[in-house]
């Protein structure tokens, strides 16, 4: 009997996985269909400008910080949290590893420890979140406010700019990163971005953490009673989360050979709505990096699309807010659905 139920719930637990995954694929296609309406769209409206070869590549180029962003933030999800912080580690990065240029450190070195301060705020927020019990929203709204102090501290309330530097070829090194282009005229940054998708993507589908981070996501409850220690891998999403906050952080440094202290202001809200448009889900368990490309794309083809046919920045702001709302009331309705099956 005993045994029966037990094959019982397997197979529950089974069509219950092949249910979650089926929805999040026919999400992705549609913000898939949606991005190839915007673009059909735009490019009409425009007169054909926006599918300019030039153009779309200006769009692949800007939406590359705002990707970075959301593959961290998108591990961050799917273990149920998030991380209000990461528009402020951001700046923290590409400020850190200005500063590390300007104080006569090698290129890469200074890369390194950008990256690593960035990774130290995720151990900071997931400490926070895991051993003092503070709820995510709450401590990486406070941790928000306490890293950009910190960025503004580092650059004195100042750009940090490598322009005037006297070695000319470091100068020239970090901007390539930042702008230059490969293969004719593809972004460099944009082939950062791709590497860096494939390498989180097969983490979150091919390895043990990625299945623990759906685990704690779906039930952390029923996750920590199979074994699975919580606290590690929460800490881990948030540090990887930290991570790439602070590599699209000295993206966007090198892109203007200047650290800017309020670099990524709002890059937050930008991150979580690309990987909520691609199918990740506010309340944990779903999600991946392939939608959160596309839902980036989403946002910069709408972002440049309303620059071209000179809608006004304000009711972009207002459209770009709606469109994250709808995502996430989308979303909650799915899974009461989900969840009444």
């Amino acid at each position: 009997m005993a045994g029966n139920l037990d094959a019982s719930k397997a197979i529950e637990a089974r069509k219950a996985k092949q249910s979650a995954n089926l929805t999040e694929t026919v999400q992705k296609f549609m913000a898939f269909g949606v991005l190839i309406l915007l673009i059909i769209l735009f490019g009409a409206l425009s007169g054909g400008k926006f599918i300019a070869v030039n153009n779309l590549l200006t769009v692949v180029l800007q939406i590359t910080p705002y990707a970075i962003l959301g593959f961290g933030l998108t591990f961050v999800l799917i273990t149920g949290g998030t991380d209000l912080s990461a528009g402020s580690v951001v700046g923290f990065g590409g400020i850190i590893c200005a500063k590390c240029i300007t104080q006569g450190y090698g290129l890469f070195i200074s890369i390194v420890v950008g990256i690593a301060a960035g990774a130290l705020t995720g151990v900071i927020n997931g400490l926070v979140i895991t051993k003092m019990n503070v709820t995510p929203f709450i401590a990486t709204l406070g941790t928000q406010f306490a890293f950009r102090g910190l960025t503004q501290l580092v650059g004195a309330g100042k750009p940090v700019s490598i322009q005037s530097l006297e070695n000319k070829e470091i100068v020239s090194q970090f901007k390539f990163i930042g702008g230059g282009t490969v293969f004719g005229k593809i972004p460099f940054p944009a082939i950062i971005m791709l590497v860096l998708a494939i390498i989180m993507g097969i983490v979150l589908a091919k390895t043990g953490f990625g299945r623990r981070l759906y685990a704690v996501g779906s039930n952390e409850e029923a996750a920590r009673l199979s074994g699975i220690n919580v606290f590690k891998t929460k800490l881990l999403a948030y540090v990887l989360c930290g991570a790439t906050s602070a590599m699209a952080g000295i993206l966007l440094a090198a892109r203007l050979a200047s650290a800017q202290s309020n670099a990524g202001t709002g890059y937050e809200l930008e991150g979580i709505a690309a990987a909520v448009i691609g199918g990740t889900s506010v309340m944990g368990g779903e999600g991946g990096i392939l939608g959160t490309i596309i839902g980036a794309a989403v946002m910069g083809v709408l972002r440049n699309g309303l620059n071209l046919v000179k809608v006004d920045a304000f009711v972009q702001m207002v459209i770009i807010g709606a469109i994250i709302i709808i995502g996430v009331w989308y979303d909650t309705l799915r899974r009461k659905k989900q969840n009444s099956l």
